[in-house]
C-alpha cells in the first residue's frame, strides 16, 4: 500500500516538471538551459521592457462617471494606518498561500508576531508614511500553472504571481480602503469583485437576453464576446494612474498603488527553482490582493469611452429590451460582453470603442478569440457586420464565465464541460489514494463544481442522475467505475445525526440556490443590474406571486415555479410603498388582492404598481 503511494505521488510531480517547450518559430527545445532561457525570454517580453511614461487625461470622462470621490470619501482613504489594521492584514492571509521569494509564508509571521510584530508594523507604517517601498519587498516569484493537460508552448502556461507576505500586508490594506467606495464607481452592468454584487447577475441577464436568438420573427439583434489578449499582464501603468486620478483618488493613495505596482521585479519559478531576474514595465499581478480591484477600475473607463460615444454619436441602437435600463454591456473583470441591434453604426462604434481604449490601456481584443453572435433575425447582416469586426463568428450555446448560454432549454449535452470537470477532478483525486473519509470529505468539496451551474440553472432530473452517478461510483470505488453501493444515496446525503454520511443532497442545493434569486427580486435589490431588468420587463405590470408560470424564458418559468416552496417563508410589513405593490404582494393575510378583487384597481383608482 505504501509503495503504490509513493509511486504515484512521484508519478504526479513527474508529470508537473517541464522537460521541453516548442519555440514560437517551431523549433522543439529539450536542453534545460534552452528551456529556462525560453520562459525567461517571454515573459521578460510581456512584462518587462521599457515602461511606457505619456501624459493621459481621461477626466473629459467624468460627465459619464456614476460617482466621482468626494473630499469625504478622498481622507478617508488616506487616513493614518494604524498598527491594528497592520496586524490584522498579516493575520487574514491565509497560511497555506504560497511564500514569495523571501520564503516566508503567513504561517511564520503569524506564529513568530509576539517577536518580530513591532518591527513589522514600523516597517509597514514606514511606506505609508513616506510613499516608498523597498524593492526586496516587492520581489515576486512567477509560479507556472498549466492551462491545457499537455502544455507544449509557454503560452500555455497562466503566470500566477506569488509576492511576500509584507508586501501582501500593504496592498490588503489598501483593498480593504478601497472596497468600501468601490461599489459607488462601478456600472451595476460590471460584478466582479465589487462589494455586495454576484457574478450570477452576469450569466442570469445574459441567459435572458440570448433567448429568442433562434427565432426570425424577433427584431436582429448581436452579441460581442470579446476576448482581452493577455488582459492583467499588458496593463499600461500610466493608464492605471490616468483612471485613478479620472475617479477622484487623492494623489497620495495614487502614490502608494503607484508605488506598489511599479517596483516589482520578476524570477520565474520552473520544476520547483526560480530563475531569472528582470524589472516590471507593465502589467498587473495575478495573486497581487490588489490587482483584482484595479483591473475593474481599468475596465470601468471602457465602460465610460463607450457610454460617450453611445451618447453623443446618436446612431447607436440598443439590443432588444435593454434601452430602458440603458444596458450595452455585462463584464466579469476580463469577460466582456456587448449587446447592440445588429446594425452597422452599432457596431462600429463598439469597434472604435475598443480600438481607441485599447491604444490607451494596453488591453487588446484577441480576433481569434473573439466572437459575434447574430440572431437568427440578423442573418442578412451577417457579411457587413464581420467584415467591420474581423472577429469570428460564434453560435449559441456560448460559454461565458464556464457556463453555457442557451437560446432554448438546459439539456445533458450543455452540462457535458462541468460533467468532464467533475471526473478530471475525480481523476485527480484517484492518485493521492483517498481513504473512504477522505472521499466523502472530497465528494463535499466537488458540490463546487455543480454549484457554479447550479447557482444559476434549475437541473432537470437526467442532470441530477449524472451527477450524482459520479460521486457515487468515487465514494463507493474511489474511481469513476459502476460498482455496488452499499447505502442508498438517499441514505447518504442525510445529515451525520441522522444516520448519513453530510453528503449535499445536489436537488436541495439546486433549489436552495435557485430560490435566492427570487428572493432578491421580491426585496428589490438595488445592487444588482439583472434584478432591475427583470422589475423593468418582466415584472412591469405584476409580481413574482401573481405572474404566468407559462410567461418568459424557459429558465425564468422554472424559477418562478420555486415561488410556492418560498412563499411560507416570507412576510411583508408595510412602509412607504416605493417597493411595494398594494395588487401584487400578498400582505394581506388572504395572499395578493388582486385574483381575488380584479376590478379593484378600477374601481378605486389605485395603481397596479408603485409610482
Amino acid at each position: 500500500m505504501q509503495q503504490g503511494f509513493f509511486r504515484k505521488v512521484a508519478k504526479r510531480r513527474a508529470s508537473k516538471r517541464v522537460f521541453q517547450i516548442n519555440t514560437t518559430d517551431g523549433r522543439t527545445l529539450t536542453d534545460q538551459p534552452e528551456v529556462i532561457g525560453e520562459f525567461i525570454r517571454y515573459y521578460e517580453e510581456l512584462l518587462g521592457g521599457t515602461t511606457r511614461d505619456r501624459w493621459i487625461d481621461l477626466r473629459y470622462l467624468r460627465p459619464w462617471a456614476r460617482h466621482i470621490l468626494t473630499v469625504e470619501e478622498a481622507e478617508a482613504l488616506t487616513a493614518p494606518v494604524s498598527s491594528t489594521e497592520i496586524r490584522q492584514a498579516i493575520f487574514d492571509i491565509d497560511e497555506t498561500k504560497a511564500p514569495g521569494p523571501d520564503g516566508y509564508s503567513a504561517g511564520f509571521f503569524k506564529a513568530a508576531w509576539s517577536v518580530i510584530g513591532e518591527e513589522v508594523t514600523q516597517a509597514l507604517l514606514d511606506f505609508f508614511r513616506t510613499g516608498r517601498l523597498l524593492k526586496q519587498i516587492n520581489a515576486t516569484l512567477i509560479s507556472l500553472i498549466p492551462k491545457v493537460n499537455s502544455p507544449s508552448v509557454v503560452a500555455e502556461f497562466r503566470p500566477i504571481s506569488c509576492c511576500n507576505v509584507l508586501y501582501k500586508a500593504v496592498t490588503k490594506i489598501l483593498v480593504q480602503r478601497m472596497r468600501s467606495i468601490l461599489h459607488t464607481l462601478i456600472s451595476p452592468s460590471q460584478n466582479a469583485f465589487v462589494p455586495g454584487r454576484s457574478i450570477g447577475d452576469n450569466v442570469l441577464l445574459a441567459q435572458e437576453l440570448f433567448s429568442g436568438y433562434n427565432q426570425r420573427n424577433l427584431p436582429p439583434r448581436c452579441a460581442l464576446k470579446v476576448d482581452l489578449r493577455k488582459a492583467y499582464d499588458t496593463v499600461e501603468w500610466d493608464f492605471l494612474k490616468a483612471a485613478l486620478t479620472l475617479f477622484g483618488f487623492p494623489e497620495r493613495f495614487i502614490q502608494w498603488i503607484v508605488e506598489c505596482v511599479t517596483t516589482t521585479s520578476y524570477s520565474v519559478c520552473i520544476n520547483g527553482a526560480p530563475h531569472g531576474f528582470f524589472r516590471g514595465a507593465r502589467g498587473l499581478r495575478q495573486g497581487d490582493p490588489m490587482s483584482p480591484f484595479l483591473f475593474v477600475l481599468v475596465m470601468e473607463v471602457l465602460t465610460l469611452m463607450l457610454r460617450q460615444r453611445i451618447e453623443q454619436n446618436g446612431g447607436f441602437s440598443y439590443h432588444w429590451r435593454c434601452e430602458a435600463v440603458q444596458l450595452f454591456q455585462l463584464s466579469f473583470a476580463d469577460d466582456l460582453l456587448l449587446f447592440s441591434k445588429a446594425e452597422p453604426n452599432s457596431i462600429q462604434l463598439f469597434k472604435d470603442g475598443l480600438i481607441d481604449f485599447a491604444e490607451l490601456s494596453g488591453l487588446q481584443a484577441n480576433l481569434q478569440k473573439s466572437h459575434l453572435i447574430l440572431s437568427r433575425s440578423a442573418a442578412a447582416y451577417r457579411d457587413s457586420l464581420l467584415a467591420i469586426l474581423d472577429f469570428q463568428e460564434g453560435h449559441l450555446p456560448l460559454r461565458y464565465l464556464g457556463l453555457p448560454l442557451l437560446a432554448s432549454r438546459l439539456t445533458i449535452s450543455d452540462c457535458q464541460p462541468i460533467l468532464r470537470k467533475m471526473e478530471a477532478r475525480i481523476k485527480g483525486w484517484e492518485g493521492v489514494m483517498l481513504s473512504f473519509a477522505g472521499r466523502v470529505s472530497s465528494s463535499n468539496l466537488s458540490y463546487q463544481l455543480y454549484r457554479c451551474i447550479g447557482l444559476w440553472h434549475l437541473f432537470c432530473q437526467n442532470i441530477i442522475k449524472e451527477i450524482e452517478k459520479r460521486l457515487r461510483n468515487f465514494l463507493w470505488k474511489g474511481n469513476l467505475d459502476t460498482g455496488y453501493a452499499k447505502v442508498s444515496w438517499q441514505q447518504v446525503c442525510r445529515p451525520v445525526n441522522e444516520g448519513g454520511l453530510g453528503i449535499r443532497d445536489i436537488h436541495s442545493l439546486n433549489k436552495g440556490l435557485m430560490s435566492r434569486h427570487l428572493w432578491r427580486i421580491i426585496s428589490h435589490d438595488s445592487n444588482s443590474i439583472w434584478v432591475s431588468w427583470i422589475l423593468h420587463y418582466r415584472l412591469q405590470e405584476s409580481s413574482v406571486w401573481t405572474i404566468r408560470t407559462r410567461t418568459g424564458t424557459w429558465g425564468w418559468r422554472k424559477l418562478i415555479r420555486l415561488r410556492d416552496a418560498l412563499r411560507p417563508h416570507v412576510h411583508y410589513q408595510i412602509g412607504d410603498g416605493t417597493s411595494f405593490s398594494l395588487w401584487h404582494d400578498p400582505w394581506h393575510p388572504r395572499g395578493p388582492l388582486l385574483p381575488q378583487f380584479p376590478l379593484g384597481p378600477r374601481h378605486t383608482a389605485l395603481p397596479l404598481q408603485p409610482p
